[in-house]
C-alpha cells in the first residue's frame, strides 16, 4: 500500500511540474459534395473525453490542448466518420470534408490502451454506440450487446445476464467501468453483469485475450463501458429519456444534466429508474417471477487545465431481481401488472467511487485511475425478512500508466496495476456458499506501439501475482458447519498464482481497399472464490455447489487473423480464431445428492475453442439511402482429453440487417426504417448431461425520426423485437433445462428530449 501512496504523491508532483500547455485547434467542416458548411458536427477528442460542436458556418474550436499527437473524431449522422491525427503544436487550423454515407466504416476505439482507429487496431474490437442501443433497445444492456457477431449472453430471465465472447463467459470476461475493473460478484451462474446503459456513450468489446492490458479475468475479452463526453466549455445541456416495453409492461426513465465553465470546471448528474413485470413467452404464457427493478444515480465533477485533467465520479446502483423457481412455476404467476417482490429474489446494491487523472508532460502522459467499490448481494429464498445468502464485498483498485513517446510513430506504455478485494458473509445469513476471503492482485506490464500510414505493430509483456486467502474461523461458520476442503485445523487456506503473459500483433493497410490483421496473445485467469472454496447450497437454485482448492490457473493462447476488403459499394471482412485453453474450469451437475439438492461440481480440463465471424456490408453509392449487412458467427468448444463438447457454447448465428435512411419529411428529420433478422441454428453439439436445442428465427422492425418541439430536439423511435412472436428455447438460457421459453414479441417506444 505504501508504494501506491508514493505514486499518488508523484502524480501530484507531476501536476505541479508539468509544462504549461494551452494550445488550440480550430477549423471548418463542409460537405464534400457541395462544400456547404455542416452544422452540429460532433468533434471529439477521446484522450481528453471532451470536444466541440460545429456552428452555423461549420466552424469549431478546441482549446487547452496538450503538445502531443491527438486522434480527433468528426462524426455526423448521414456521413462517414472522419479521423485525423494532429499535434496542435504543429498544426492549429484544419479543414474537414465529410462524405455522405449511411454507415461508417471506421471510428475511434480506446480499449486497447492506445487511442486509435478501429480499423488500425491489431486487436479485434467491436464498438456499439448509444444510438444503436436506443434504436434497438432491450430490457438488459447485455441483451443489446449480444446482437454483435461473436458475442452472446448467458441469461436467467431478462433482468440477469452476462456476456459470452467467442464461447467463453463467467469470470473469463472482464467488465471495465469508468476506466476501472468492475467486479460485483458476477462469478455465480445466476449473477448478472449488473450494469446499465445509464450515462454511456457506447460500449467497446475486445474479442480475444486482453490480460496483457487488464489482467486476470480478461482471458476471453473485455466489455468496456464508455462514459458520455464531458460538457462543452461554457455550456449546460441535458436530456430526458422515456422508454416503454409492451411485453413486460416495462418502463424506464432516464434524465441527466451536465455543464462546464470557461475556467475548466465541469460537472454532471444523471439518474435512471426502470421497472418490469413478468414477461410473456411466444405462446403468451406468463413466466412467473421474472420481474425486476433498478435504480441508478451517477454524479461527477472535474477540472480541465493546461497541465491535463482530473475527474471524480460516484455511481449508485440498486437492483431487485426476481428468480423463477422451477419447482413452483405456476404458483409464481400473478396478475399481469404485478411488480411486487416474490420469493426467491436477489437484492443487489453497488456503490462505486472512481477517479481518473491525465497529466501531460510534453509528448508524454501520465494516467492514474483509482476506484473503490462496495457491493452488497442478498439472496432470499424462504422468508422475506430472512437473508439466505448475504455477501458484502469491497475492493480497491489502482492503475497507473506512463505513456512514453519514442518518436512520432512509436509509443511505449509502462504500467502498474493492483486490486485488493475483501468478501465477508453476513453473520445472520441462513446459508453459506463460500467462506470469507481476501484477494490481492499486483502486476507490472509494458506495451509497445508503432504506427505509420500502412503498418501498426503492437506487443507487450506482463507479470501478475495473486494471493487468495479463505477464512472460515467465524462463529457463524462453526455453527453452520461450513468446512474448507481438507478441513484444515486453522480453518484458513491460502493460494498464490503468478506468471507471465505476452501478446504481439500487427495490422497492415496497403490501401483503403485492403486491411490485414494478425494477433497472437496469451491470457490467464486465476480461479474465482466459488471455484476454489464453494461448499454449500446456492439460494434460488436446486444446486449444492462444490469447488476445489487444488485448481491451478487457466492459461490460454489465442491466435486471431482478420481480412477486410472494401469497395465504394460494399465491404467484406472475415475473422477467424483458435483458442487453446489449459486447465479450463467448468461447472456441471453430478448424479449425487445433498439432501434434496443436486450436487454441482467444478472440474478442470484442457479445452480448445475455434471459430470466427464473417461480415458483408452493402451501401450502394447510387442509392445512398439504403444499406444492408449480413454476418455469420460460429464457435466450437471441446475438451481436449476426450473431444466431448463444452457446456454453454452458443449456437451458430446468421444475422441480417436492412436499413433505409430518408431525406427530411416536413418536420421529421432524418427518418429511418430498419429490418433485422437473426437465424440461430440448431445447437446439436451439447456437452455431457446437456441437451441439444432446436434453432429459430427472430425478426425485428425499427423506425424513428428526430423533430423539433418547442425549439428543442425530440428523438422518437418505435421498435418491435421478436416480431413474429416465436416460441423458442435459447441454448444459453439457464432456464432452458426446465423448458422455459424466451421473451415473446416486445414492442418498445423510446422518446429522447434534449435541451
Amino acid at each position: 500500500m505504501n508504494y501506491v501512496l508514493t505514486l499518488g504523491v508523484f502524480l501530484l508532483a507531476s501536476i505541479s511540474f508539468a509544462q504549461g500547455q494551452n494550445l488550440s485547434l480550430s477549423g471548418t467542416i463542409q460537405d464534400a459534395a457541395n462544400s456547404e458548411p455542416l452544422i452540429g458536427v460532433t468533434v471529439f477528442v477521446p484522450e481528453l473525453g471532451r470536444g466541440a460542436v460545429s456552428d452555423e458556418q461549420g466552424f469549431f474550436e478546441l482549446e487547452g490542448l496538450p503538445t502531443r499527437n491527438l486522434t480527433i473524431q468528426f462524426s455526423y449522422i448521414g456521413y462517414a466518420t472522419a479521423l485525423k491525427k494532429i499535434n496542435p503544436a504543429e498544426q492549429s487550423r484544419i479543414e474537414i470534408r465529410l462524405v455522405s454515407a449511411t454507415t461508417s466504416v471506421d471510428e475511434v476505439v480506446v480499449s486497447a490502451a492506445y487511442v486509435m482507429s478501429k480499423e488500425s487496431s491489431p486487436i479485434s474490437i467491436e464498438k456499439i454506440d448509444r444510438q444503436s442501443i436506443l434504436r434497438n433497445p432491450s430490457p438488459s444492456l447485455m441483451t443489446a450487446l449480444a446482437k454483435t457477431p461473436g458475442v452472446s449472453e448467458v441469461s436467467l430471465g431478462p433482468g440477469i445476464s452476462k456476456p459470452v465472447i467467442r464461447g467463453l463467459s463467467f469470470s473469463r470476461v472482464l467488465s471495465v467501468y469508468q476506466g476501472a475493473r468492475f467486479e460485483n460478484q458476477q462469478w455465480g451462474a445466476d449473477h448478472g453483469l449488473g450494469l446499465t446503459e445509464t450515462g454511456l456513450s457506447g460500449i467497446e468489446i475486445i474479442k480475444g485475450p486482453a490480460s496483457i492490458i487488464y489482467g486476470s479475468g480478461a482471458m476471453a475479452g473485455v466489455v468496456n463501458l464508455i462514459e458520455e463526453a464531458d460538457a462543452v466549455a461554457g455550456e449546460v445541456s441535458g436530456d430526458l429519456n422515456l422508454r416503454m416495453y409492451s411485453n413486460s409492461l416495462g418502463r424506464r426513465l432516464d434524465a441527466g444534466v451536465k455543464g462546464a465553465g470557461q475556467e475548466g470546471f465541469f460537472w454532471s448528474l444523471r439518474g435512471a429508474s426502470e421497472s418490469h413485470a413478468d414477461y410473456l413467452d411466444g405462446s403468451g404464457s406468463t413466466i412467473g417471477n421474472t420481474r425486476f427493478q433498478t435504480q441508478n444515480i451517477k454524479a461527477g465533477m472535474g477540472l480541465r487545465k493546461s497541465w491535463g485533467d482530473t475527474r471524480i465520479r460516484y455511481t449508485y446502483l440498486k437492483q431487485k431481481l426476481g428468480i423463477l423457481d422451477e419447482t413452483n412455476q405456476e404458483l409464481l404467476v400473478t396478475s399481469r401488472n404485478d411488480r411486487k417482490l416474490q420469493l426467491p429474489f436477489q437484492n443487489v446494491t453497488d456503490h462505486f467511487l472512481n477517479s481518473e487523472s491525465n497529466v501531460f508532460l510534453g509528448e508524454d502522459k501520465l494516467k492514474a485511475t483509482f476506484g473503490y467499490h462496495w457491493n452488497f448481494r442478498e439472496e432470499t429464498e424462504t422468508e422475506f425478512d430472512q437473508v439466505d445468502l448475504g455477501l458484502k464485498q469491497s475492493n480497491f483498485m489502482y492503475d497507473l500508466k506512463y505513456y512514453k513517446s519514442a518518436g512520432k510513430q512509436t509509443e511505449v506504455i509502462f504500467g502498474l496495476q493492483g486490486f485488493y478485494l475483501n468478501t465477508i458473509n453476513y453473520e445472520k445469513a441462513a446459508e453459506i456458499l463460500i467462506p470469507d476471503a481476501t484477494k490481492d492482485d499486483r502486476s507490472l506490464y509494458a506495451l509497445f506501439n508503432y504506427s505509420n500510414p500502412e503498418w501498426v505493430v503492437q506487443g507487450g509483456i506482463r507479470y501478475d501475482y495473486r494471493k487468495v486467502t479463505a477464512d472460515a474461523r467465524g462463529q457463524h461458520f462453526l455453527d453452520y458447519g461450513f468446512e474448507l476442503e481438507g478441513s484444515p485445523e486453522s480453518r484458513t487456506l491460502s493460494r498464490t498464482f503468478d506468471g507471465m503473459t505476452g501478446s504481439a500483433g500487427a495490422t497492415f493497410r496497403p490501401s483503403d481497399t485492403w486491411r490485414f490483421r494478425l494477433n497472437v496473445a496469451s491470457g490467464f485467469r486465476a480461479p474465482d472464490l466459488a471455484e476454489l472454496y464453494s461448499n454449500g447450497p446456492h439460494p434460488g437454485t436446486a444446486r449444492f455447489e462444490q469447488g476445489s482448492a487444488d485448481f491451478v490457473r487457466e492459461q490460454n493462447i489465442q491466435s486471431d487473423m482478420g481480412v477486410r476488403y472494401r469497395q465504394a459499394d460494399f465491404a467484406i471482412s472475415v475473422e477467424v480464431f483458435y483458442n487453446r485453453v489449459n486447465n479450463y474450469i467448468y461447472f456441471s451437475p453430478t448424479d449425487e445428492k445433498m439432501g434434496d439438492l443436486t450436487i454441482w461440481r467444478f472440474e478442470q480440463d484442457n479445452a480448445d475453442l475455434y471459430g470466427g465471424e464473417a461480415l458483408l456490408e452493402i451501401h450502394p453509392s447510387e442509392i445512398p439511402w439504403v444499406s444492408a449487412s449480413t454476418s455469420y458467427s460460429m464457435v466450437i468448444g471441446k475438451r481436449r482429453s476426450d473431444q466431448t463438447y463444452l457446456p454453454y457454447i452458443p449456437a451458430f448465428r446468421w444475422n441480417q440487417d436492412l436499413s433505409f435512411t430518408f431525406n427530411d419529411l416536413g418536420k421529421f428529420e432524418r427518418p429511418y426504417l430498419n429490418l433485422t433478422g437473426s437465424l440461430v441454428l440448431d445447437q446439436n453439439r451439447p456437452a455431457q448431461l446437456e441437451e441439444a436445442t432446436p434453432g429459430y428465427f427472430i425478426m425485428g422492425l425499427h423506425f424513428g425520426s428526430e423533430f423539433s418541439l418547442w425549439k428543442q430536439k425530440l428523438n422518437a423511435s418505435l421498435s418491435a423485437n421478436n416480431l413474429l412472436d416465436v416460441h423458442y428455447l435459447d441454448h444459453m438460457s439457464l432456464y432452458r433445462p426446465f423448458g422455459v421459453r424466451q421473451l415473446g414479441r416486445n414492442i418498445s417506444l423510446s422518446l429522447q428530449f434534449r435541451f
